[in-house]
């Protein structure tokens, strides 16, 4: 069973980092224009945002709903809520804190349910600036598992 869940993370780890480069290319591209945020933006800046939301948001399901449980599963620990995959991965020190992950899922979860047209320029700039979140977690992720492979 243990083989089989580290099969599984081995996978999930190549996907995880697929998603983490996407995200930093739509970060790096938003960036460069990301003073005009808000105002007028071309076809293909309008579609740069909106990947990076979505791969955003498709980046942080995957740590909590995937990578922390699998982290878990390996560690032979209860699944719990995703609250409960936040405080371990704040305990592994993959998450400098679980309360600020909560907002970071709260965030995801107004990309994935289109929460309110009106806060779409408020939740794309929460997006933009907690990318580098993700992304350094990701790191940490891998940084991790290789640490325990030794």
């Amino acid at each position: 069973m243990v083989e089989a869940v580290k099969q599984m993370l081995q996978e999930q780890l190549a996907l995880m980092q697929v998603a983490a480069e996407v995200l930093g290319e739509s970060h790096e591209r938003v960036t460069a224009f990301a003073a005009r945020l808000g105002g007028s933006l071309d076809v293909g800046e309008r579609e740069s945002c909106e990947a990076l939301t979505s791969r955003f948001a498709r980046l942080n399901d995957f740590l909590v709903q995937r990578g922390f449980r699998t982290l878990d599963q390996i560690e032979l620990l209860d699944d719990g809520t995703p609250l409960d995959r936040l405080q371990r991965a704040e305990a592994r020190g993959l998450i400098p804190s679980a309360e600020r992950w909560r907002e970071l899922r709260m965030l995801r979860n107004a990309i994935a349910h289109d929460y309110l047209i009106e806060s779409a320029d408020r939740v794309l700039h929460e997006a933009l600036a907690a990318a580098p979140e993700l992304l350094a977690t990701v790191r940490k992720v891998l940084d991790y598992v290789a640490s325990k492979e030794h």
